[in-house]
């Protein structure tokens, strides 16, 4: 059986939800018993496990992903102080706009940003990426200088220096995702992250991810862990596995809520045993 969590409230139908942790969230109306929500789920387990390896196929490839090193961090912001300043003044001299002070950061969020008093923000990861790209983001942020907001007439601003805005803009969101995260990893090296199982007062099994375990389950014990544990208290760490990722976490929380509880429970018996 799928490990799902059930979220009631006043709507009148029942759907479900893949997670991109691949958790399954169904959400029901309060009048619907647990057996009809099973029922609905054992329906739909054909769209539920084609989602859910989905999931699992795109964990795979950001558990792929490199984290950048403190050299590598360190060579894009010297790249990206020579490359900003310059093109800034070029494309403000064209556009007929001021700017403030630059400043290059390493960010896993942000591309660039801009003040309401003209300071520019530029994140050096823009360094890995096409001049056609960059020059791009330089325009966006240059673009706020007329319109702080992201209209119509934004827009019109952007397009009138790059009339392919959109190509590049798709460009930088499906390129630069695996950027992020590898600036993410950058960020996450430092820590540890952990797969659990807890086994509630019910003897169910809940599944997740976490950054400190002793922290995670006092949350889930005191009702501020998940709705599913809520109920369901008090629960108690049966199990754990410790990632070098985040990602990896994910991936495994993901693998082992497809279990069987059975599946679970020899797992969990093994690492007894260990």
């Amino acid at each position: 059986m799928i490990d799902y969590e059930i979220i009631y409230s006043k709507r009148k139908t029942i759907s479900i939800e893949i997670t991109p942790a691949g958790k399954v969230l169904v959400r029901s109306p309060k009048r619907v018993s647990e057996k009809e929500i099973t029922s609905f789920l054992e329906a739909k387990e054909d769209w539920i496990l084609k989602h859910l390896h989905r999931v699992q196929k795109e964990q795979e490839k950001q558990a792929a992903v490199e984290p950048l090193s403190e050299e590598e961090i360190k060579a894009l912001k010297e790249s990206a102080k020579y490359y900003f300043p310059q093109k800034v003044e070029e494309y403000a001299l064209q556009m007929g706009v001021t700017y403030g002070k630059i400043t290059i950061r390493f960010q896993h969020s942000l591309w660039g940003s801009c003040s309401s008093k003209g300071n520019l923000n530029f994140n050096c990861l823009l360094m890995r990426l096409s001049p056609e790209i960059r020059d791009y983001v330089i325009v966006h942020e240059l673009s706020h200088r007329k319109h702080m907001d992201h209209s119509n007439a934004f827009w019109k601003t952007v397009e009138s220096v790059f009339p392919d805005y959109k190509e590049r803009r798709h460009i930088l969101k499906t390129d630069g995702q695996f950027l992020m995260l590898a600036a993410k990893e950058a960020k996450d090296s430092k820590s540890k992250f952990y797969t659990y199982m807890l086994r509630c007062a019910d003897g169910s099994l809940y599944t997740g991810y976490t950054t400190d375990l002793e922290k995670r389950v006092e949350a889930h014990n005191l009702g501020k862990g998940a709705k599913y544990t809520r109920m369901r208290r008090p629960v108690e760490l049966v199990y754990f596995e410790e990632h070098p990722s985040k990602q990896e976490a994910m991936r495994r929380e993901a693998l082992i809520k497809q279990m069987t509880k059975k599946e679970k429970e020899k797992l969990i018996l093994q690492n007894k045993e260990n």
